[in-house]
């Protein structure tokens, strides 16, 4: 049986289609992709399905579809694509497999010790500060070149077990040419989806060859694989960035939800969204997920605006993912843009995810973190303390009593974040805030590495990269997107304070209990004052106990909350260390944070 889109080998390709409502199609064959003259080929049609074969070898030619000589369309089905998608591409996938690519053997960390590094491909490397090489700049390559300051280096010793990468499907709002990469207006986050199944070609070095950009894209995942870092891909499919005339409403209308009138819904906020709740869309959707885990090896998969996706359409997603990969990770929005003829009950929304082994975005756990995204709210780094909001946050957001009582039945269920791509960036919500910006990015970083849950941050936080106090910055120009690595020199304190919490949290499986029982009997919440949280872990030799002090110092008597211990030990104090605490009386310093061993008498 042929798949939707092109079926290709060397003798001849099959070219299938989806278009109940179209009488007639025909195939239009391109040698180049920007050819006006094509040679045209009728389509049969059966049960709504058009199809044809074509004899003869036709890797790299360029086609596109002719609806009841009306239309020209893309192929929405295909996997390969012209520059500025004008053309979809006929390709031998085999032949963009870089050497040992199919049969790669890699080790990355469980899913439920994953610590996630999201990233924009184009932000990553644009800047000359970069130092890598001009080429590859904004490009699939420039995030594995080696370079003493970003590139693959600065993964590998930042410690972060999975890159997070922003839209790296075929999406509009960029001119793919290079004479145009660097260009002020030439910029868009990414999240436009165009054709699902391509790959980007802005950030490929040859955005005019169709193959380039599957090939580099191919291997910046067998590099990142092979130092043991997973990729999660960010996808989108809640809507399309075209409406009336992207391909799918053309061949399939019934892509789209409708309201009474049979106009777009519009759920997204950006004129339409997916009628995920059809059979054959909830298909294109599995079928296009399994495509780029299969071919391209991802380990991961963050959705955009999940709840417009169907909790059934999203639990069969799950289901068809962890058949293949049971390390894959899934995790996605909990929320919507704008109102959706969806009903609430079929909603991926908070809750709906209890027991099924994927996330979502912690929003009250950030909020308690640093307050909202782009007001002046503020939260425990600014000494606005809720403590039972970051106590819900610590123990993985799980019924953990009455009082802290969060959204997930076990902590694997919930992204522990202080900021994403969105909105403010940390540095600029605390600058809006009149926050101390080092001390308080000390405090987010030790409230998501030391709780339960799966920690996120996004590139830069580590270093206090600012974007100039812009919220949405999805196409503004490079001089506010870039990434300027000067920034890690400059702040090389606050990147060697994540950097050790990273190492820290990887050392000890405490912070990576997941079942809520299990949490429930280890965890301990200590009330010491206002100001500060405190709570201990139970281990084999006795228990972890750390503080997060929001306010002012003060010491803490081992004496007056412990019976029957044997030592006290510092073990992490602005960086890993081990040193014995005299007298059973720990100083807490003013906001700081720190943790320590205490082992228990046999």
């Amino acid at each position: 049986m042929y798949e939707l889109g092109f079926n290709y080998n060397k003798e001849y390709t099959f070219f299938k289609i989806y278009a109940p409502k179209i009488n007639r199609v025909k195939l239009l064959l391109y040698e180049n992709y920007n050819d006006v003259r094509y040679n045209s080929i009728d389509m049969k049609k059966s049960d709504g399905y058009f199809e044809v074969k074509v004899e003869g070898d036709l890797d790299g030619i360029y086609y596109k579809y002719q609806l009841d000589e009306k239309f020209e369309i893309v192929d929405p089905f295909c996997k390969a694509s012209s520059i500025n998608s004008l053309k979809s591409c006929v390709i031998d996938l085999n032949s963009t497999n870089p050497d040992g690519f199919i049969h790669e053997e890699y080790e990355i960390a469980n899913k439920n010790e994953a610590i996630i590094y999201e990233l924009s491909i184009k932000d990553y490397s644009s800047d000359i500060s970069s130092k890598i090489r001009d080429d590859y700049r904004g490009k699939f390559l420039g995030l594995i070149e080696e370079s003493d300051v970003s590139g693959i280096n600065h993964l590998k010793d930042l410690g972060i077990t999975h890159v997070h990468l922003m839209p790296v499907f075929d999406f509009v709002g960029v001119d793919e040419r290079n004479s145009e990469k660097f260009s002020e207006d030439n910029y868009n986050w990414g999240y436009n989806p165009e054709n699902y199944n391509c790959i980007e070609g802005s950030y490929s070095t040859e955005p005019e060859n169709p193959k380039n950009r599957i090939i580099e894209f191919k291997k910046m995942i067998q590099t990142l694989h092979a130092n043991h870092i997973g990729v999660i891909m960010d996808v989108v499919y809640n809507h399309t960035f075209r409406n009336k005339d992207h391909p799918f409403n053309l061949i399939y209308p019934q892509f789209y939800r409708r309201n009474k009138d049979g106009d777009f819904t519009n759920g997204s906020g950006v004129g339409n969204e997916l009628n995920t709740e059809d059979e054959f869309v909830r298909q294109f959707i599995i079928d296009s997920l399994l495509y780029f885990q299969k071919e391209f090896h991802i380990d991961g998969f963050r959705f955009d605006l999940m709840a417009l996706i169907d909790s059934e359409t999203t639990d069969k997603i799950v289901s068809e993912l962890r058949k293949n990969d049971e390390n894959v990770i899934i995790y996605g929005e909990p929320w919507m843009a704008d109102e959706s003829p969806l009903s609430k009950n079929k909603r991926t929304i908070f809750g709906s995810q209890k027991g099924k082994d994927y996330a979502f975005f912690n929003q009250s756990f950030r909020n308690a973190i640093k307050g909202d995204n782009d007001d002046n709210s503020t939260g425990f780094v600014q000494e606005n303390v809720d403590k039972i909001g970051i106590e819900t946050g610590i123990c993985g957001s799980i019924h953990y009593d009455e009082k802290r009582h969060g959204f997930c039945e076990n902590s694997n269920e919930t992204i522990n974040y202080f900021n994403s791509h969105d909105n403010l960036i940390l540095q600029d919500k605390l600058i809006k805030t009149n926050a101390d910006t080092e001390t308080s990015t000390k405090l987010c970083f030790d409230l998501i590495m030391l709780s339960q849950g799966i920690p996120f941050f996004h590139c830069g936080n580590e270093f206090l990269r600012s974007k100039s106090m812009y919220k949405n910055t999805y196409n503004l120009s490079l001089s506010v997107n870039a990434v300027d690595w000067k920034l890690k020199y400059d702040n090389d304190e606050i990147y060697q304070y994540a950097k050790s919490l990273i190492k820290f949290r990887k050392m000890h499986p405490e912070f990576n209990l997941k079942e809520a029982n299990e949490i429930r009997n280890k965890i301990k919440f200590y009330d010491v004052n206002d100001s500060c949280i405190c709570f201990s872990i139970k281990n084999n030799e006795g228990f972890l106990l750390a503080f997060m002090n929001s306010g002012e110092s003060f010491k803490f008597d081992l004496n007056e909350y412990f019976e029957d211990f044997n030592k006290c030990t510092k073990i992490f104090d602005e960086k890993i260390i081990e040193m014995e605490v005299n007298d059973n009386v720990i100083l807490i310093d003013r906001r700081k944070s720190g943790v320590y061993s205490i082992s228990m008498e046999k």
